[in-house]
């Protein structure tokens, strides 16, 4: 029985070494004969499954040694997700212009139909920073017909180039400047517009904004539901600015007097000895020449006399004239 176990773990021995021998031996060929398998019995003593790593532990070591270079460009991962974001980032630019932006939306047909009668789409396509508050279809299809038809005759390209420049601003605006805020912009007809995000949703005039934002790469555009009109503006009048209050003539200086209108002031060098009515000495004397007084008579003719009115002629007595023979009182004498 001792005998039979020894057997079978010699046999076990055997089979469990044979691995490893060929994994040793695989570039010499196998020998004839079986005589290599009396060297197993050395490998005997372990006699269990333990042993099998030790052949494979000395072809280990080069995997350990090549254990930091496979880590290597696990090191480097982290830069690789940068370089990948940059490639793709999360919001895709604006590509086209706000007329090819226009175009492919689709619901602004009859917007650019009406801007390439006014002669004004190479205008928006080459201009670098426009806001266009633009009309869809629906908004052009609640205009009466009429209406639509008499914008659009070539005749009125005037009329309709003023009204769709109201809806165009010289500027990139977004929606965040409107939001909680509320006055008047000026338009690229000069006629300004009230932009109105006090309230639920934005206004421009009396149209709400359908959707804002929608970006083009010379400007943004916001669709309405309403087509605006200058002549309804609802922006209130711009207050002019206050002009700057003059600076204080300095102390001496004398007093100018005003220019009335259509007179000539003209200033030369004072005369020595002059004074200012202040009585300082004047460094300069002003002299206003008023415009000349137009005489109400200048180019009107005398009135012709009344026929109706004639006045009898006045005799004069003429010395020349004189028939009376009658001879002169001689002179009177002294002694008289």
């Amino acid at each position: 029985m001792l005998r039979l176990h020894l057997l079978t773990a010699t046999a076990a021995a055997a089979l469990l070494a044979a691995p490893a021998a060929l994994a040793q031996t695989a570039p010499t060929p196998p020998p004839p004969s079986p005589v290599p398998v009396a060297p197993a019995t050395p490998a005997t003593p372990p006699a269990s499954a333990s042993s099998m790593p030790a052949p494979a532990a000395t072809p280990a070591e080069p995997a350990d040694e090549a254990t930091p270079a496979a880590q290597a460009p696990t090191a480097q991962v982290p830069a690789a997700p940068p370089a990948a974001q940059a490639a793709q980032p999360a919001t895709p630019a604006a590509v086209g212009n706000v007329i090819d932006v226009l175009t492919a939306q689709g619901n602004f047909t009859i917007l650019l139909a009406a801007l390439n009668q006014a002669q004004l789409t190479d205008t928006l396509k080459s201009r670098p920073a426009v806001t266009i508050f633009a009309p869809t279809d629906e908004a052009f299809a609640a205009l009466p017909e009429a209406e639509r038809t008499r914008l659009m005759d070539p005749a009125n390209a005037q009329e309709l180039r003023n009204l769709l420049l109201y809806h165009v601003i010289v500027a990139d605006v977004s929606s965040s400047q409107i939001t909680g805020a509320r006055g008047g912009v000026q338009t690229a007809n000069r006629t300004r517009v009230l932009l109105d995000g006090t309230g639920e949703g934005l206004r421009i005039d009396g149209a709400l904004v359908t959707r804002a934002d929608i970006d083009a790469s010379n400007g943004a555009i916001f669709a309405i539901d309403k087509v605006l009109n200058p002549a309804q503006s609802m922006a209130p009048p711009e207050t002019p600015a206050a002009a700057p209050a003059a600076s204080p003539a300095p102390a001496g200086t004398p007093a100018t007097a005003p220019v009335p209108p259509g007179a000539t002031a003209t200033t030369r060098p004072a005369t020595p000895g002059t004074n200012a009515p202040n009585g300082q000495p004047a460094a300069t004397t002003t002299t206003i020449a008023a415009p000349p007084v137009p005489n109400p008579t200048d180019g009107q003719v005398d009135a012709q006399p009344d026929p109706s009115r004639t006045t009898p002629p006045v005799d004069t007595p003429d010395p020349a004239d004189d028939d009376d023979d009658t001879p002169a009182p001689p002179p009177p004498t002294p002694g008289d």
